[in-house]
């Protein structure tokens, strides 16, 4: 999918408050290095909240899922990832059963854990002709403080240049 930047400047905002609110509200959870399922909930809960306040509230199908393992109504699937299992998405924003809508999708992780496979699955997610075309990726890498995380943004398969060059919140 196609995002306008108004758009893209909203899901970033979205994206870096509720990042703000986790570190502010649940930094507990990351100084002793919980899993990161733990720590996407509560920034769900808070990017559910910001969200409605965007333009993307008026969109009445949209969803917010965590570990979305659902393509439709077979599982997930990237070219390059042999277990189905390998490709769940942290965090999604998008329609449930049609990959029409798919708007942003969102990888975490931990400064305690070094696999970096995630940023390969936003480049394909990401990639307008593939299979799922989200507007944006995310990867963020959660430092012991808000300060020493980086986000990094994916868009048409690659890192993102100008429009969306945001590292850290």
């Amino acid at each position: 999918m196609i995002l306008t930047n108004n758009q893209i400047a909203e899901i970033k905002g979205a994206i870096a408050s509720s990042l703000e609110l986790v570190y502010e509200h649940d930094n507990h959870l990351i100084n002793i290095n919980a899993h990161e399922r733990t720590i996407v909930f509560w920034f769900g809960l808070y990017f559910l909240k910001i969200i409605e306040n965007t333009s993307f509230s008026k969109d009445a199908v949209l969803s917010i899922d965590v570990e979305y393992n659902r393509d439709k109504d077979k599982a997930k699937k990237l070219q390059g990832f042999n277990a189905p299992q390998r490709v769940i998405p942290d965090l999604i924003l998008h329609h449930r059963g049609s990959n029409d809508r798919n708007i942003v999708v969102i990888e975490f992780k931990g400064h305690w854990n070094q696999l970096e496979s995630d940023k390969e699955k936003l480049e394909k997610f990401t990639n307008q002709s593939g299979d799922y075309q989200y507007g944006l990726g995310a990867f963020i890498k959660l430092g012991k403080t808000i300060n020493e995380c980086e986000i990094v943004y994916y868009k048409n398969g690659g890192i993102c240049r100008t429009p969306c060059e945001c590292r850290t919140p």
